[in-house]
């Protein structure tokens, strides 16, 4: 397909292909998107409006409860009547028929106020005079469900009211009421209405759970107001404070309350972008939750249950106790809140984040999933073309590997058409033109190499070669001169040429040791012994003036595996060249210390060390090159052929020395472990 074509049009094909197309439909996708998301603070406007406007209804939903309560409580009949229950003997024609009507008047307004369990008449003493004696007739949740049109009683017989003479003194909302405002009595379970409905607490049968997760029942819950009833008419004293003659407590059920907070909930609990949204309510604290979504949470703490003190802090620093709030419980949720004004209730109304800006999550899905997706293909096409792209350039690392190796005959076959065979093509080029170059270097280094050997042996055999001749040339003048000591002067020449005979002889050794080792004979071999034996040599030589030692701190029993003859001529060549830098006599010590090196492995660490004159630091170095030497004697091939015996061992050699303080020679080598 792409037969003919340059690797820039390949990759330009495939990146179309894999990017381009995909990115360009996910543009278009995420545009339309887009276009329907609400931004950040339409976000937050709109959960805010919901907050107030819930707590506005709620607001007027309390604020008429409240009106009608004051309604009742300052109406003449009611007035009259209680003036006449109170002013008469328990139990006289004037008491009953008080009490009947105020019975009759009390249960009218329950049907009329519709929510109201209990409207009770109490006493200044907090003692109950009379109630309505009818229940509630609108079904608002699960238990009133008395039908109108269908009343029913509270109890038995309609004369009989059992709560008649039952006490409130003892409520926490009792010293209150002897103002002559309406008060609220917060949200709370009360025992008269429970006693009077029998409303269960809880709308699960989970008895084995604390209390704090079980369903709540909101008809066990009840607000209430109180206000106090005033005396008849001309009653009181022209012109002075009106006094209450007894007050008038109305019981509203919770549900008034819940119901309303559930059809906020059900109006967006079908929308696909407020699904998640629920309210709830606060008491006057801004902390203890009194209704909710979830029954289970009612009397909650937002601060001690949730962890939910900023939140709280919030609302109560917010300018008006209004705003919104940003927070994470279970998911990410942003809440509008506000107060309500009449009763100091907080609502709230919370959406999930991700709920609410879904068309914004979606986009984001859609773009992992593209990304992935494309991430795919682009995995699927590099996996098919790439093997036809790289085996040429493959090909070429191996071919470049082999002549880095050595092999200058490695060549590459490409067929591909394209600039990675044009770059093969110059890679055989330049390799044959290497192959060329190296044949002329080789033979251009092997005729400097003998040139140099042949000078460098011409320049050391005739050093030896002189006084040979002059010996030779002394003697023969004697024997002819019939010199008188011609038995001494032969002596002495026959003794020279023998010496420097010896000194062609290593002369011509040394060369041959460096050109090519002998054949090793490799054996585990105890260094101590070794070490001491070549001391040996050199311990007795009183006239050299050195004091030789060994300070061994290995065990007698270390051994290397090496060349016992090799290894000895190395230690040999260092203890000449000790000496000879001690010509006024000195100190050599040799040291032996087992260790570890970088790698782990077991070596020991052999130290010569001499007094002598020292060596420059920047001469240290060259003295392991071969033919350098920094005496006026020797082939400066000593230290050369050590190192290649050492490393041959797989062991390092170095030299530390300093002017005037003497050098030290430090040898490496792997300890044989068997």
């Amino acid at each position: 397909m792409f037969r003919g074509r340059g690797i820039a049009l390949k990759l330009a094909l495939i990146f179309v292909v894999a990017g381009v197309v995909p990115m360009a439909t996910l543009g278009f996708v995420g545009y339309r998107l887009a276009r329907d998301s609400m931004t950040e603070t339409s976000t937050e406007f709109f959960v805010q409006r919901v907050a107030v406007d819930t707590a506005n209804n709620l607001d007027v939903i309390a604020t008429n409860k409240r009106e009608a309560t004051r309604l009742l409580a300052w109406s003449t009949p009611l007035r009259d009547n209680v003036y006449e229950l109170l002013g008469s003997a328990e139990g006289s024609a004037r008491h009953d028929a008080a009490l009947s009507l105020i019975r009759a008047d009390l249960n009218n307004w329950v049907d009329v106020l519709g929510t109201v369990d209990l409207l009770a008449i109490v006493r200044p003493d907090g003692t109950i005079s009379a109630t309505n004696s009818r229940a509630r007739p609108t079904r608002t949740g699960f238990f009133a469900d008395t039908p109108p049109g269908q009343p029913r009683n509270l109890w038995d017989r309609e004369d009989s009211n059992p709560l008649a003479g039952y006490s409130v003194a003892n409520r926490v909302w009792w010293p209150k009421t002897a103002e002559h405002e309406v008060i609220l009595i917060d949200s709370h379970r009360e025992p008269l209405v429970i006693e009077s409905y029998g409303y269960p607490r809880f709308l699960d049968e989970d008895v084995d759970k604390v209390e704090r997760d079980r369903i709540k029942n909101p008809e066990a819950y009840t607000f209430a107001f109180a206000v106090g009833i005033p005396n008849p008419p001309g009653i009181d004293e022209a012109g002075g404070p009106i006094s209450s003659q007894a007050t008038l407590v109305a019981f509203h059920n919770w549900t008034a309350i819940q119901d309303h907070l559930d059809a906020v909930n059900e109006s967006f609990a079908h929308h696909e972008r407020y699904h998640s949204a629920y309210t709830f309510l606060f008491a006057y604290d801004a902390n203890t939750i009194i209704a909710h979504y979830y029954r289970r949470l009612y009397d909650g703490k937002l601060v001690e249950d949730h962890g939910l003190a900023d939140f709280r802090d919030a609302m109560v620093k917010a300018r008006d106790r209004t705003g919104t709030y940003r927070y994470v419980y279970r998911k990410e949720k942003i809440s509008g809140f506000a107060p309500v004004d009449s009763t100091g209730w907080e609502v709230g109304f919370g959406i999930n984040v991700e709920d609410f800006n879904g068309p914004v999550v979606r986009l984001r899905n859609l773009i992992i999933g593209w990304s992935l997706g494309v991430a795919a293909l682009i995995v699927v096409l590099v996996a098919f073309f790439s093997p036809r792209i790289t085996r040429p350039i493959r090909e070429l690392i191996a071919q470049a590997r082999e002549i880095a190796r050595g092999n200058l005959d490695a060549r590459v076959a490409i067929d591909s058409h394209d600039e990675v065979q044009e770059l093969g093509a110059s890679f055989n080029a330049m390799a044959e033109e290497l192959k060329e170059s190296n044949k002329k270097l080789i033979e251009a280094e092997k005729r400097a190499a003998w040139q140099e050997m042949a000078r460098q042996v011409a320049h050391e055999i005739k050093n030896p070669l002189t006084p040979i001749k002059l010996s030779a040339q002394l003697i023969e003048k004697a024997w002819r001169d019939e010199h008188p000591d011609f038995e001494r002067i032969l002596r002495d020449g026959v003794r020279n040429i023998v010496s420097q005979s010896d000194s062609l002889r290593q002369i011509a050794a040394d060369f041959s040791d460096f050109a090519s080792f002998p054949k090793r004979n490799l054996e585990p071999q105890r260094l101590l012994p070794l070490v001491e034996s070549v001391v040996q040599l050199y311990s007795n030589r009183e006239e050299t003036g050195v004091e030789v030692s060994v300070e061994a701190l290995a065990g007698a029993d270390v051994e290397v595996k090496v060349d016992a003859n090799e290894l000895r001529r190395v230690f040999i060549n260092l203890f000449n060249n000790a000496l000879e830098a001690m010509p006024e006599g000195g100190r050599l010590t040799v040291s032996l210390l087992p260790l570890e090196d970088d790698e782990g492995r077991a070596v020991i660490d052999i130290r010569v060390k001499d007094t002598g004159c020292g060596i420059a630091p920047e001469l240290t170095e060259r003295l392991f090159e071969p033919y350098f030497t920094t005496r006026s004697s020797g082939t400066g091939l000593g230290l050369a052929i050590a190192r290649k015996t050492i490393e041959g061992y797989g062991g390092t050699i170095s030299l530390q020395s300093a002017v005037g303080e003497g050098t030290s020679v430090c040898i490496t080598l792997p300890i044989h472990l068997g």
